[in-house]
């Protein structure tokens, strides 16, 4: 009798799925009828579909997350470039030569290399941390608009 890992049984399934609906979607009735032959309680089903739906939205927010830190990090790297472009023109204009504008330049531009190596090594400890961080922020700023939001809309019912 041949066995076969957890891994390949999603796999098979994966492609006998795909053979059965040819490429249209399922609805959840048809995902728990499914789910029903195949011996998986109801119970089992809905903690399944709530634990995929909080995957999915932990999964949009490292999205968002990863575009804020890009454009945070091509931010800084222009800033460093402008800067830096500068300082090297100031010190060749002022002596002819480059000589103390190689400190800021070298010292910084270590910074601007280990915020690259955090923004795109994403299975760092750092990252996770700033990753919870940013959510952290992010739950604070949509409370604080609601909030805003709510007395702003008070105080103009209370002003008319």
């Amino acid at each position: 009798m041949d066995t076969y890992s957890e891994e390949q049984v999603d796999q098979i399934l994966r492609y006998a799925l795909a053979k059965r609906t040819n490429g249209q979607n399922l609805t959840k009735q048809q995902i728990y009828e499914i789910a029903s032959d195949m011996g998986v309680s109801e119970a089992d089903f809905l903690a399944a579909v709530q634990e995929w739906q909080s995957t999915q939205a932990v999964r949009k927010e490292q999205v968002e997350f990863d575009k804020y830190k890009k454009k945070s990090f091509k931010s800084n790297v222009l800033k460093f470039a402008i800067v830096n472009s500068f300082l090297v023109a100031l010190n060749l204009l002022t002596s002819g030569r480059i000589g103390w504008a190689i400190y800021p330049l070298l010292f910084w531009g270590l910074a601007v290399a280990l915020d690259a190596w955090v923004t795109y090594q994403t299975d760092s400890e750092e990252y996770e941390k700033q990753f919870q961080k940013w959510m952290q922020k992010q739950k604070r700023d949509r409370l604080t608009a609601q909030i805003t939001g709510k007395l702003t809309t008070s105080l103009e019912e209370w002003l008319k």
